[in-house]
């Protein structure tokens, strides 16, 4: 599984890069709008991100560009990185071509980062990005969870939500099973069909 992880990985390197490029660009151009991003995103076919992703593991290529996405909501120290991950992170959603589309698996921890961010876009009256929240709240582009995923690899995330999965399936099994002679049970149902 390492090896297919460290693939993905290395493959996914152009297409981050191609973020922080597109980032790089709508900061550098000292934007705020939402419409500003979607002039560079138009400008750069940055569309055309999803035909040259991978054919398989499409879940996994999708969250490796959001949450690349979020790390510049989550990490960055300029308002306007922050927004331009935002936006970016919108575009992506909004011009995948998968149906059903892929969710944007966030941490609670990011999710509060996000709300920080829309506080701040109050404070400098720029009045798109909370609309812009609630309605990626409202069309429930999120999937809510509790691992945040820019922190560590991925492939040590994926051995820890493993671990915990059979984890929570041994503690369900001994609590179903607990106190239970399941003998007794099988032996009584098979006198009765006799």
């Amino acid at each position: 599984m390492d090896t297919v992880v460290k693939e993905l990985m290395m493959d996914l390197s152009s297409f981050k890069m191609d973020i922080d490029e597109l980032i790089d660009e709508f900061v550098e151009g000292e934007s705020t709008t939402l419409a500003d991003m979607k002039k560079v995103f138009l400008s750069r076919k940055f569309s055309y991100i999803f035909e040259a992703g991978p054919s398989n593991n499409l879940a996994f290529f999708m969250q490796s560009l959001y949450a690349h996405s979020i790390g510049h909501i989550c990490n960055a120290d300029s308002f306007s990185r922050r927004l331009g991950g935002l936006y970016c992170l919108y575009c992506l959603y909004e011009t995948q071509p998968f149906t059903p589309a892929f969710k944007i698996y966030i941490s609670l921890g990011e999710l509060e980062k996000l709300r920080v961010l829309v506080a701040d876009a109050k404070a400098k009256y720029i009045r798109v990005l909370p609309a812009l929240g609630n309605q990626m709240l409202e069309t429930n582009m999120f999937l809510f969870g509790f691992v945040d995923l820019n922190k560590g690899s991925v492939s040590d995330t994926v051995k820890q939500l493993t671990e915990f999965q059979n984890t929570c399936i041994k503690v369900a099994n001994d609590r179903l099973f607990k106190n239970i002679h399941i003998e007794q049970y099988l032996h009584m149902e098979l006198v009765c069909y006799f």
